[in-house]
């Protein structure tokens, strides 16, 4: 594809935004449980022993189909295989969807290998979209010194391996087998699970919860089944199962309408398509907004209210954000920024903000050679942000990809959405000492806003940087509600479908 795109393509690329990202997560939902095929826990207080998991642990296959908004869009399967005292599991989801009238067509898998009691021994993760793939792979050992464990892993991207570790008190334990444990303390209305939950697509932990809600007759394939309803909450985001007494799972229900449904091998692969109608992520996830903004790339000062009861724990707050209540008022920052607003960081927020990341590679030699050559010749930190912002920009093809960023990955293919250019402009600016996060959250265009993501450098003071749009600073219709790396980004699933925006005032 051309990179002379007409202007108006252009303009319609950036309301990807955030989405892209979220396309992953919001999938990742639909599997069997939360996070199943790629999250890692230990429960508390419950201890399993090879007995029961073995009286527990079903072999053969298992198929879902996976709906959104009554139109499926792809399938789910789940083999598990016992030889000894190996346990062997393989996961896949397989997706097709519709971004911009682009299909795109998505595949993910986990294998991983298991103790006899269940806990974690290695995994592999892959995602693949057209030619991009991402895969992280993992061992859990003993540590060299000290009690508990570290997962050893490696991130592969852009043809290169990165590895880190991450220490764990205790084995994890894969989701999928979480049943087991549900199944052991009996499945009782009202009662509740705490359960620490290590994610390593995202490489981030928080707790989960479980409850069994009450018992449900519902029809599915014909049969009517009863069924406990078993509430789960991940960091905000909320699922719930159907499980039968065997802990079979026969229905879920995650965000934004997905729906994963029991079915047969040849049901979950072939019926119930709609090959005229494939669902499109931007249209369905767009935030209804009160009033029109005219010339939004022009606004220096927005007031609006964010209508939402899920915005507990997010960063609305700060930088050039005021936030009262609901109501928000985000200021255009002069750039650069006058000595009189120049505010101090602390040594460890200096020090995250230029941290290399398995996911922003500020210290590959290529990104540093790359960033060095952009700002060849130039002291003035200001003018080597535009010229990182201006470069990134003119150097991306502006289309779809559907993956997880990766800086290294993101200069290799120079192409992406608002995603791949924040994570590249990011290890870009890094690799010349200019700290820089990554900002996510919403902006305003044609009528509505959209999930988008941009970046936040400080030169004596934060000022918002957009390299999809080349605004440095960004418009004042970008409003933030998270800032990190893909962990920290993963918080804003809980709002979508959930938020409303009334424009108060706009200048």
């Amino acid at each position: 594809m051309s990179r002379s795109w007409s202007r108006w393509k252009k303009i319609l690329n950036y309301r990807r935004g955030l989405i892209w990202q979220m396309t992953i997560v919001l999938s990742w939902l639909t599997m069997i449980g939360l996070l199943v095929e790629r999250t890692f826990l230990k429960p508390a207080a419950i201890k399993i022993t090879p007995v029961l998991a073995r009286e527990r642990l079903k072999v053969g296959e298992n198929w879902w189909g996976i709906y959104w908004k009554g139109e499926k869009i792809g399938y789910a399967v789940t083999a598990q295989e016992q030889q000894a005292e190996k346990v062997s599991m393989a996961e896949k989801v397989w997706l097709k969807l519709n971004v911009l009238g682009i299909p795109q067509n998505i595949e993910q898998t986990l294998n991983y290998h298991l103790h006899p009691d269940l806990t974690l021994n290695s995994f592999s993760f892959s995602l693949k979209s057209g030619l991009l793939q991402f895969r992280l792979a993992g061992r859990i050992e003993d540590r060299t010194s000290g009690a508990g464990k570290q997962l050893s892993f490696q991130v592969h991207s852009g043809g290169k391996e990165r590895t880190q570790e991450i220490f764990l008190k205790e084995a994890p334990y894969i989701l999928s087998q979480a049943k087991p444990y549900l199944l052991s303390q009996g499945l009782e209305v009202g009662k509740k699970y705490l359960i620490p939950a290590f994610d390593p697509a995202t490489l981030s932990t928080a707790m989960m919860t479980a409850e069994v809600l009450g018992v449900e007759r519902l029809n599915i394939g014909g049969d009517e089944r009863v069924l406990y309803r078993v509430g789960e909450e991940f960091r905000g985001i909320v699922v719930k199962s159907w499980i039968d007494g065997q802990g079979e799972i026969w229905k879920e229900e995650s965000p934004l309408g997905f729906m994963l449904i029991r079915e047969s091998k040849d049901a979950a692969m072939h019926k119930n398509w709609n090959p005229a109608k494939i669902v499109d992520l931007i249209a369905l996830t767009a935030i209804p907004v009160n009033r029109q903004i005219e010339d939004p790339r022009e606004a220096y000062y927005l007031r609006a209210k964010l209508l939402s009861s899920a915005l507990g724990g997010l960063k609305i707050e700060g930088d050039r954000q005021v936030r009262q209540g609901n109501e928000v008022v985000v200021r255009k920052e002069k750039f650069p920024p006058p000595p009189s607003e120049y505010k101090t960081i602390s040594p460890e927020e200096l020090k995250m903000a230029l941290r290399p990341t398995p996911f922003i590679q500020s210290d590959d030699p290529e990104i540093k050679r790359q960033a060095a050559a952009i700002v060849k010749g130039v002291e003035d930190p200001a003018e080597k942000v535009r010229r990182l912002a201006a470069w990134v920009y003119g150097e991306l093809e502006k289309r779809p990809v559907v993956s997880i960023p990766s800086a290294v990955e993101v200069l290799r293919q120079k192409a992406g959405d608002c995603n791949e250019h924040a994570v590249l402009f990011t290890a870009l600016a890094r690799a010349v000492g200019i700290p820089a996060e990554i900002q996510a959250g919403i902006i305003y265009q044609e009528g509505n806003f959209f999930y988008h993501a941009w970046v936040k450098v400080h030169l004596g003071s934060w000022i918002s940087v957009d390299p999809l749009l080349n605004q440095v600073p960004a418009d004042a219709t970008h409003i933030r509600l998270v800032e990190g790396d893909l962990d920290q980004q993963m918080d804003i699933v809980k709002v979508i479908g959930r938020l409303k925006v009334e424009i108060l005032e706009v200048r």
